[in-house]
């Protein structure tokens, strides 16, 4: 089954991790680069996961544990509490993802590309992880390295366009042509020549 791509935004959200070890650890690591307050409960911690900037419970999972949580993973390697987890999750409407086992997920975590606002997210529906690191793969060596900070200037540049420029045709064709020379230019272009694209008709405000 194909699931809906649905981008969240988790800046301060409170996130569990059951689980200690390096696959908690990487879930992490991308969790934080989201801005989500990240806490791990587990009896085993790897070393890596304690220098990061989370909570760490180094004890065995309470269900209490859950509440006030935005979403959980249980990123265990014993079945029966990852079950027990899930069950807990889906009784209290709690979105869970258990590393591994679809069937007691109500999301799944996709292989995720990310250049700083810019976010590729790629999903198999859960049955190969090989593909989606091959899409993630894919996309990743055909953009530049920049995007992100293009992103961030066009960001910047729409608002302008859009309260100067009244027609949406118009709009659209100006934006069109800043991100071209934004690209062209590996991300080099002044913001005098952006601003010359933008004054460049005197009827675009008609």
């Amino acid at each position: 089954m194909a699931y809906f791509p649905l981008f969240v935004n988790l800046d301060s959200k409170n996130v569990l991790i059951v689980g200690g070890g390096k696959t908690a650890l990487k879930k992490a690591i991308i969790l934080l680069e989201f801005g989500a307050n990240v806490s791990v409960v587990a009896p085993n911690i790897t070393p890596a996961l304690k220098k990061l900037d989370i909570k760490i419970l180094n004890r065995c999972f309470d269900k209490k544990d859950i509440n006030n949580m935005s979403f959980v993973i249980a990123a265990t390697n014993n079945n029966d509490l990852n079950k027990n987890i899930s069950a807990l999750c889906f009784n209290k409407s709690i979105p869970v993802n258990v590393v591994d086992n679809i069937e007691l997920c109500s999301f799944i975590f996709p292989s995720i590309l990310k250049q700083k606002d810019v976010v590729c997210a790629v999903s198999s529906g859960g049955k190969s992880p090989i593909i989606t690191q091959y899409i993630r793969d894919t996309i990743s060596k055909n953009i530049p390295a920049f995007i992100g900070d293009i992103n961030d200037r066009m960001g910047l540049f729409r608002k302008i366009v859009k309260s100067e420029i009244n027609d949406s045709y118009k709009r659209a064709e100006k934006l069109k042509t800043i991100f071209g020379l934004l690209l062209k230019s590996k991300n080099t272009a002044l913001d005098e020549s952006i601003y010359n694209i933008i004054n460049g008709d005197s009827n675009d405000k008609n």
